[in-house]
């Protein structure tokens, strides 16, 4: 049966436990998760916005499709010739 004396010894195992577990957390994990976020913030300020993704996309099809066509009509004048 545990007595007094063992009781404390334990609380005090635990507390000593908890302390480190705190320092380490504070000293090694939360500087790892604040660059990670601090990366996270680079990406995001880098990336371009969705809707100017998307209006760049439909002009590239545009274009695509007006070479498309220009190239048929060159070929086609090639062929008049």
């Amino acid at each position: 049966m545990l007595d007094a004396q063992d009781i404390q010894t334990i609380k005090e195992l635990i507390d000593a436990s908890e302390n480190r577990t705190h320092a380490y957390i504070e000293g090694a994990i939360i500087p790892q998760l604040q660059l990670l976020a601090e990366g996270h913030q680079n990406i995001l300020d880098t990336l371009a916005p969705k809707n100017r993704v998307e209006t760049l996309e439909d002009e590239v099809v545009f274009i695509k499709s007006v070479m498309k066509a220009m190239s048929q009509e060159i070929a086609e004048l090639k062929k008049a010739q």
